[in-house]
């Protein structure tokens, strides 16, 4: 059975796996348009998208380690998005949280019938 935990955690995955897509898009899309600002934006979107399904997800859950991880990452994924202009190493950081969150929502998925 499905609860709304597990429907708020699927949301986080399918964001976040957008955004990797969206990020290994971006360098292709650079040398196509003269013009990246909006799609940089869309990142945002992602971050939005991201902090709701993950407060959702988290917020009955009693596994420690898998709330960690999911905010964990859900703050290297903030701090990436709004400082890679000026640090330009942590748009790979940004893959590395998005797998994070991904895994955080579906250990949460596995476990949540404990919450």
């Amino acid at each position: 059975m499905e609860t709304n935990t597990s429907k708020f955690d699927w949301a986080g995955i399918l964001s976040a796996s957008l955004c990797v897509v969206h990020c290994l898009l971006t360098p292709v899309l650079i040398l196509l348009l003269s013009n990246k600002e909006w799609w940089h934006q869309v990142s945002y979107l992602f971050l939005a998208i991201s902090f709701y399904a993950a407060f959702k997800a988290t917020q009955n859950c009693t596994v420690n380690k898998i709330v960690v991880l999911i905010w964990l990452s859900f703050l290297i994924l903030a701090v990436s998005i709004l400082f890679e202009d000026t640090f330009t190493w942590l748009h790979e950081l940004s893959y590395l949280a998005s797998f994070g969150l991904v895994a955080g929502h579906i250990l949460n998925i596995r476990y949540c019938k404990h919450c």
